[in-house]
């Protein structure tokens, strides 16, 4: 493989972004959904989604809180094409002009890149309420960067 396919393949797989969209469903109780394409995050979609829930939580007062209705999916889309091309020429002189021919095959593959969905309801608690007990403790969920 050549090094401008390895190059061409390692940007394509790496490219990509998460997204989470939030909504809210009451004062204390959220839905995240996180989505997440290319190599380096489909790998840290989860703690990306702690993290927004950390935050969600902090930012509306409450200091603990859980996860309920957790859904995940994994898959792929296109990313780009890949493209070899390899040839052969001849030409022939007569005087001042020369003639010649060419035949090429040119060889495409698509490459695709992974995905991975995340929606999880975060329910959100004060330290002193009866849910906090065993949930988890937001501060220390971001201090950690979501990675629990």
């Amino acid at each position: 493989m050549s090094r401008k396919r390895i190059l061409a393949l390692l940007a394509i797989a790496l490219a990509g972004c998460a997204t989470t969209s939030e909504m809210p469903l009451a004062p204390n109780v959220v839905r995240l959904d996180t989505e997440a394409s290319g190599a380096l995050f489909t790998g840290s979609a989860g703690a990306i989604t702690m993290k927004k829930a950390a935050e969600a939580t902090l930012a509306r007062g409450y200091t603990h809180f859980r996860l309920d209705q957790a859904s995940t999916a994994s898959g792929s889309r296109f990313a780009g094409m890949t493209s070899n091309t390899f040839g052969q020429a001849t030409a022939t002189g007569f005087g001042n002009t020369a003639y010649g021919t060419y035949s090429g095959t040119t060889i495409s593959s698509p490459v695709y890149a992974p995905t991975r969905s995340i929606g999880v309801t975060v329910i959100m608690f004060h330290a002193n309420e009866p849910g906090a007990q065993g949930a988890f403790d937001a501060a220390e969920v971001l201090k950690k960067q979501g990675r629990v």
